[in-house]
């Protein structure tokens, strides 16, 4: 009975030559050179494209390619319709713009039309206003001059005026008078002119009704001498009066007349007017 002894080794399944009884040693010595003349030379395996560290490389890269050339593709496009969308938003906003300039100067010309309109209308409104205080104003107009005592030292005169308008003469004041001067031909003027404003409040005023009259003389402060009167009397000189009324209208506006008068002895037409100092407003 045999027992297999688990702890020998054990033999291999072909064991080599050399150990088969009866091999001689000298062939145990061609056995390799004959082994390794007949084992073909190991070939190389070919790797699978899958394997292939570069051909991975090269798919990825593709695939890069052609992701990077469809997001070029799209972003132009992107930017077409971009660049498109400002562009008819560009125009949108033109015409708009037009649109609101022409508004503008359609409402600017309307208010300029309506403002000439209202100026126009104005205008008519103060031409009937003026021309109806034109007509209503009162008008001072000196009528004449008398002269009492001629040729004599207590020579005097007073000259009467109307209001000629159809309202009364408000705030009336009169300022008057009177000299002898040499005569100096038809260019006669006063000694001096009165102002065509008068801003004092102290003297006492008047109310003159439409269409009424008065007189008031006209003031001297001494007698004439009697060398004034002779050469008066010869007609060498001249007796000047003069004077100038203030008024204000109803409607607030102040007025004045002012009249020179000069008489000398020995003329026709006694009175005649000086050459200034004889208007009104």
């Amino acid at each position: 009975m045999t027992t297999n002894n688990h702890n020998d080794p054990k033999l291999p399944a072909n064991p080599p030559a050399f150990l088969i009884s009866g091999y001689r040693t000298s062939s145990l010595e061609q056995v390799p050179e004959e082994n390794e003349a007949e084992q073909p030379e190991p070939e190389l395996e070919a790797v699978p494209p899958e394997e292939d560290p570069l051909s991975k490389s090269s798919i990825r890269l593709e695939r890069y390619t052609k992701w990077l050339m469809a997001a070029t593709l799209v972003s132009t496009f992107c930017t077409a319709w971009i660049a498109w969308s400002i562009k008819e938003l560009h125009d949108f906003a033109f015409q708009q713009a037009k649109s609101v300039n022409d508004g503008i100067e359609i409402s600017r010309y309307e208010i300029f039309a309506a403002n000439r309109r209202a100026e126009a209308i104005e205008k008519a409104n103060e031409l009937a206003a003026e021309t109806s205080r034109g007509q209503l104003r009162a008008y001072i107009s000196v009528l004449g001059i008398s002269t009492q005592n001629a040729f004599e030292k207590n020579m005097s005169s007073s000259f009467t005026y109307k209001n000629v308008g159809q309202t009364p003469a408000l705030g009336l004041r009169t300022l008057t008078d009177a000299v002898i001067i040499s005569s100096s031909g038809s260019d006669v003027k006063p000694p001096r002119t009165y102002s065509t404003s008068y801003d004092s409040d102290s003297d006492p005023t008047a109310v003159l009704g439409g269409g009424i009259d008065a007189s008031d003389p006209i003031n001297r402060g001494s007698p004439f001498k009697e060398a004034e009167l002779v050469e008066f009397r010869a007609g060498s000189k001249l007796y000047v009066v003069w004077g100038v009324i203030y008024y204000a209208d109803v409607f607030g506006k102040n007025h004045y007349t002012r009249f020179c008068r000069y008489f000398k002895n020995g003329e026709p037409n006694r009175w005649t007017l000086c050459k200034t100092d004889n208007d009104s407003n």
